[in-house]
Formats: structure tokens, C-alpha cells, sequence
């Protein structure tokens, strides 16, 4: 569950697993991550959540995104 400081950013369940699979310490390291990463996406539905998630990670709160992360065991 993501904390009171992300509550304007939602993201999708795709989102979510992505997040933990491609999660590096920061929103903007993940997003290079994920940039990188997009090449290597071939379904259609990923590449989407992914394009998704590295337009809505600038926005995220650092220490709300963390929290998430431990709170969802990863990281």
C-alpha cells in the first residue's frame, strides 16, 4: 500500500510489479532502469505499464516509494 504522499500518484498492479522487479534505490535510477529495460519488453501490456510507470516515477516521493518497496519485500 503506498503512503499518504503518493495518494495523487496511483499505479496499476503492472506498475506495481515492476516497480519490485526494476527498483534500483531511487524513482529516477528506476526509471533509467526501466528506459534501458524497454528494448528488452516485448509484450505489449508491460511495455505500456512501463511507459507508465517511467512518466509517473518523477513525481513519486523518494521516501513514500522506499516505504513501499520494504513494505512489499523488496529491496
Amino acid at each position: 500500500m503506498m503512503s499518504e504522499a503518493t495518494e495523487s500518484i496511483t499505479f496499476t498492479q503492472s506498475e506495481r510489479r515492476l516497480l519490485l522487479l526494476f527498483y534500483v534505490g531511487s524513482a529516477s535510477e528506476t526509471a533509467d532502469i526501466l528506459i534501458c529495460a524497454l528494448s528488452d519488453i516485448h509484450d505489449y501490456d508491460d511495455r505500456l505499464a512501463a511507459k507508465g510507470l517511467i512518466a509517473k516515477l518523477p513525481d513519486v516521493d523518494e521516501a513514500a516509494l522506499a516505504e513501499f518497496i520494504t513494505e512489499s519485500g523488496g529491496a
